[in-house]
């Protein structure tokens, strides 16, 4: 059975037929191949997926469904590591997973600045589309540890395993040099990935993973 490609088509959507960017018009003539008539599924990164027709420029529009929201959403909130690979890892991932936000935090001992917030996008475009999702990750940042709200906890050796706390809106996870001490606010809670000291963009898919699956 052939490969039904995947589509973000960034809304407002009007009428019948959808006009893809030029890069992803390219890809699915080009790399693809796809001929006037083959399946397509879309997406609006709002919650919207449709099954449609490419028609070799644009697609045309056919049965869509309106998918649940998250009961709670989660937002992993990360000190970017070192190298666009990682940095590239981290948003990836946990695009693919289902996360829907992500946040880039200023911390005391990070020694790397965030990646270009189009760059970010595109990574979570390509992760929205391999995994067949239908939310788009949003990534904002970077912000300080402090200004984050809600019930946040905070990756760090010795806490309370995730698992076992409920589902916090915000997991912070630290640079590789870990947290500075004026950086663990009392109102937030410290949590134990496991019994390993994990790297910044492991800690944050595990971290994700758990949340995701409690």
């Amino acid at each position: 059975m052939r490969h039904v490609p995947h589509c973000f088509l960034r809304p407002p959507w009007n009428g019948d037929r959808l006009d893809p960017p030029a890069e992803t018009t390219r890809h699915l003539n080009r790399v693809l191949r796809l001929t006037p008539g083959d399946a397509v599924t879309y997406t609006d990164g709002e919650g919207v997926l449709g099954e449609g027709v490419w028609d070799g420029s644009a697609v045309q529009r056919g049965d869509e469904v309106e998918t649940p929201a998250p009961v709670r959403e989660i937002t992993i909130a990360v000190a970017p590591p070192k190298g666009t690979d990682r940095q590239r890892f981290v948003v990836e991932k946990l695009g693919e997973i289902g996360v829907t936000r992500l946040v880039w935090l200023e911390t005391r001992f990070g020694d790397a600045l965030p990646p270009r917030p189009a760059k970010a996008d595109a990574w979570a475009i390509g992760a929205l589309e391999q995994s067949r999702g239908s939310r788009l990750l949003r990534v904002d940042g970077p912000v300080s540890p402090g200004d984050l709200s809600g019930h946040v906890v905070v990756a760090h050796p010795g806490g309370k395993s995730l698992s076992r706390i409920g589902r916090p809106s915000t997991i912070a996870i630290g640079p590789a040099g870990g947290w500075h001490p004026a950086e663990l606010d009392a109102r937030f809670e410290r949590v134990s990935l496991g019994n390993r000291i994990l790297r910044t963009e492991t800690a944050a898919i595990v971290a994700a993973t758990i949340a995701t699956s409690c």
